[in-house]
């Protein structure tokens, strides 16, 4: 999206007034149900939308008005996160890209508070900050295809001086994990299948395991794209279970002492922890608007010495998720 535009008078006040339905909103709020008919539907989102654009027609007009009053206007925190946050989706992601790889990429940005809020002339400023991040994660990507599936956008810290938010991108890719479940792999630390191949070095069963559900995630249809992003991480002990033939736990986990062995997952445990993952996802959902946008799950371990002196290692797969709230737009998103 091109961000430099001219601007007549006739636009410059078409823009203030719009601008003016902008109002503090809450992640909860947007919503849309997907059981919902889509003539009721497509009216949410295209109200959801006008509110966005006008978000985004006043951070430009300030971009090419520096002194306009409206600059110094304050804005709540979170509000100005829910704006940043839909309108980089809107503008730039698209929900609906078939993936086969997700590349996760983060970056911080201090943006200036006074008295407690954000000035419109620095929400503006973070805004292209975010976009110069998400660019620059897309530009380090060397896939032949990629697309912005979500940008979620969250308060790490602040002060009475300043904000840190967080920018975190994932991005869709055409990859090489392979489609089925067919072998083996090692829990962890990137050891690849443990079938006597060698092959899949670089990757574990943490991996497959995530990837196997992905592919299960429904994509969403036509011009689509997320808001109110939020993302939750879960461990083992979170997730106890009778249920499991391999363990206690819905997340795998390994105790060893004296001499390691690094379990070997068959295609049964890998099946049986791919069903577990779908099982949290659902679990942790944090409302029946949002919809499950990807599953990630890695390895984590701690190593120490036993009161009678022995070696451990504690071992573990950790799971985090990706919610969000779809929406229906007019429009396919732009390149970077």
């Amino acid at each position: 999206m091109k961000r430099k535009h001219l601007f007549t008078y006739f636009v410059l006040a078409i823009v203030i007034a719009t601008s003016m339905i902008i109002y503090s909103c809450q992640k909860e709020q947007t919503g849309i149900d997907k059981t919902e008919n889509q003539t009721e539907q497509s009216f949410k989102d295209a109200q959801l939308e006008k509110r966005i654009i006008a978000f985004r027609d006043k951070i430009e007009l300030i971009r090419e008005n520096p002194t306009l009053k409206s600059g110094t206007d304050p804005m709540d925190v979170d509000s100005a996160i829910w704006y940043i946050e839909a309108t980089s989706n809107l503008t730039y992601g698209d929900a609906s890209f078939e993936t086969e790889e997700f590349i996760l990429d983060s970056a911080f940005i201090e943006v200036p508070v006074t008295n407690g809020q954000i000035l419109w002339a620095d929400v503006q400023a973070a805004y292209d900050q975010v976009i110069d991040s998400l660019a620059e994660h897309n530009a380090n990507i060397t896939a032949n295809e990629k697309q912005l599936i979500v940008a979620d956008i969250s308060l790490k810290e602040s002060d009475d001086n300043s904000a840190t938010f967080e920018v975190t991108s994932g991005f869709g890719t055409d990859g090489t994990t392979g489609f089925g479940n067919d072998y083996p792999w090692y829990w962890g630390w990137e050891l690849g299948r443990c079938d006597g191949s060698g092959l899949g070095v670089g990757k574990d069963a943490a991996d497959k395991i995530a990837y196997l559900a992905n592919i299960m995630v429904p994509v969403p249809s036509g011009n689509s794209y997320y808001t109110d992003v939020i993302e939750t991480e879960v461990w083992y002990w979170d997730v106890p279970t009778n249920n499991n033939p391999y363990g206690d736990y819905l997340l795998f986990h390994d105790y060893q002492e004296v001499t390691l062995i690094h379990h070997c997952l068959s295609t049964a445990e890998i099946g049986y922890y791919k069903s577990a993952i779908i099982t949290i996802g659902s679990m942790y959902n944090p409302s029946s608007e949002h919809s499950l946008i990807k599953y990630y799950c890695w390895d984590e371990y701690a190593a120490g010495i036993t009161p009678n002196w022995d070696d451990y290692w504690d071992m573990c797969h950790v799971g985090k998720f990706k919610y969000g709230i779809w929406h229906i737009s007019n429009d396919p998103p732009d390149e970077f």
